[in-house]
């Protein structure tokens, strides 16, 4: 995949920029509960559930739901396998890799979403009003748009790059 330029370059950084500390300080307090977490964090996680309902976050596995564990396997995916991506895009993003005299990243650089279970579980929630839905999917959606226009922009020169293959292929035959 080409590096990314301009504005996008710097809403990408923006992105992973900011994934970094929510992972940490915030995130993770949905799988790992409060036990070692400053009490000014856990002050604004119950801050944000109190005000945008968030089911997740607020009667998360942390708080003994067994019925959340998949929340917070997702979580442990987050901090285990998207953090080391995130501090890496963000140091991919700040520098320039050059490959064959043309900029491009590594081929592995991608990044997946696992927002779908977690807003369906917003939609569906009978405990959250129509406004605290939307406020929550609204403060979500970051995290789900990145994402799929990272994989727009990889999709998209794949298949510009196999058009261009077939085309030059197609005029040495």
């Amino acid at each position: 995949m080409k590096v990314i330029q301009g504005s996008s370059r710097v809403a990408f950084l923006i992105y992973f920029l900011s994934h970094i500390p929510i992972t940490i300080l915030i995130d993770a307090q949905g799988a790992f509960g409060s036990n070692y977490t400053p009490q000014l964090l856990i002050d604004v996680v119950s801050w944000y559930c109190n005000l945008s309902g968030d089911v997740l976050m607020k009667v998360g596995p942390s708080s003994g739901n067994d019925n959340l564990a998949w929340f917070s396997s997702l979580i442990c995916c987050e901090i285990l396998l998207q953090l080391p991506f995130f501090v890496v895009a963000v140091k991919m993003m700040m520098t320039t890799i050059t490959l064959k005299s043309s900029q491009h990243y590594p081929e592995w650089f991608r990044v997946s979403t696992t927002l779908i279970p977690i807003i369906s579980t917003f939609i569906m929630s009978q405990a959250m009003s129509i406004k605290q839905k939307c406020a929550t999917i609204t403060i979500y959606s970051p995290y789900l748009i990145f994402p799929l226009w990272l994989m727009w922009l990889a999709v998209r020169e794949d298949f510009t790059g196999q058009q261009k293959e077939k085309t030059t292929t197609t005029k040495r035959d």
